[in-house]
């Protein structure tokens, strides 16, 4: 009898695994090649030259994911190509393993090959493209919006002591610190940096003061840009605003004002954003505000890759401009670090990066 009792179960338990969807992750397997040029020769098969190899690996890697992509059906291609740059920034979410087929490092023809294999993770994959597509109604409610965009890439210049006005050339140190959030169903990892801006003399700290340089504010602009299209709003920049005025009649000079405001003093004052919020009920061109400093660090060596890396700490805020004035409607307050050959690079991937996540995260919060 208890034999045919466990003959029983282990018919059920066959059958529901051949009738009944698995929930395990479903496995995909992709290919891709890397290739790059190298000028100081080869050490163990690969390039000498620094950062080569992992540069190599990353095209070799995006290759593959592309070759995943392109196996999908139209319609999840569609919604794919609607979140492809928050998808690729967060891409080694639905990579389960990565490992090396084959390299070569030619030495004759300085040439370096790579060939990876890909596992991805399918299941979280469609996932997010379910959780994306999910989101329509909330692009529907903003689609057609306009946004002010008032964002204040920056960097370092100087220093200045608080008491003596004299000017301190030490550089800013970022400390940097990982925490994990894992639960059943995801797993995140955030960064938080903390800026140390102490001078030490006759053995106390003094409070200094830090003057600023405006970083690339044209890329700052194009990747708010970007993160408004995935809700199809519209961005409204500073220039945008002075033509209006000139054509208006109205005075816009608290731009100027609220620019000096960030790079001398570190955020608006009352005053300027008392004038912002006027000049935004007088004009009524947006709907939105997005106001705020992405602060670039000077570059630290990665310990992994050994390549320059970057910080980029946001502090910004979304307002709802209306003709009773100006609400605050969500805050970012977070950093984001890249990784790249020189430090201009990493400052560039971590600024775009910052801006384009920071505001889409502002928009969804709302």
């Amino acid at each position: 009898m208890k034999n045919k009792i466990r003959i029983f179960f282990l018919s059920l338990s066959m059958l529901s695994i051949g009738f009944f969807p698995s929930f395990a992750s479903t496995e995909v397997v992709v290919k891709g090649t890397g290739f790059n040029s190298f000028s100081k020769g080869c050490s163990k098969n690969k390039p000498r030259d620094k950062g080569l190899h992992e540069a190599t690996m990353e095209k070799a890697k995006k290759k593959a994911w592309r070759r995943f992509v392109s196996k999908q059906e139209d319609d999840v291609i569609d919604t794919y190509d609607d979140n492809e740059d928050e998808i690729l920034e967060n891409l080694d979410e639905f990579i389960l393993d990565m490992s090396v087929l084959n390299q070569e490092c030619n030495k004759s023809s300085k040439t370096y090959e790579l060939i990876v294999r890909l596992t991805v993770d399918d299941r979280a994959f469609k996932r997010f493209l379910t959780k994306a597509t999910g989101n329509t109604s909330k692009q529907g409610a903003l689609a057609g919006q306009k946004t002010l965009i008032l964002l204040y890439p920056r960097m370092v210049d100087a220093r200045i002591d608080a008491r003596r006005a004299d000017v301190n050339e030490t550089r800013s140190s970022f400390v940097g610190d990982e925490v994990s959030d894992v639960d059943d169903s995801s797993a995140s990892i955030s960064e938080r940096s903390v800026s140390k801006t102490a001078k030490i003399k006759g053995g106390s700290t003094t409070a200094s003061k830090l003057i600023y340089k405006m970083g690339n504010r044209q890329d700052a602009q194009a990747s708010a840009t970007r993160a408004l299209r995935r809700f199809k709003m519209r961005p409204v920049f500073p220039q945008n605003l002075v033509a209006i005025s000139q054509r208006e009649g109205l005075d816009s000079s608290f731009l100027n004002e609220l620019t000096n405001e960030f790079l001398t003093e570190g955020n608006y004052s009352f005053e300027s954003l008392a004038n912002l919020e006027t000049f935004s009920m007088d004009i009524g061109a947006y709907g939105y505000i997005v106001l705020g400093s992405i602060d670039l660090s000077e570059a630290r060596v990665d310990q992994q890759s050994g390549l320059p890396r970057v910080t980029a700490i946001v502090n910004i805020e979304l307002y709802e401009a209306t003709m009773d004035g100006n609400y605050v409607l969500a805050t970012a307050n977070e950093s984001y670090n890249a990784v790249a050959e020189t430090q201009e690079e990493a400052q560039s991937v971590a600024l775009k990066k910052a801006a384009k996540t920071a505001i889409e995260g502002l928009f969804t919060q709302i």
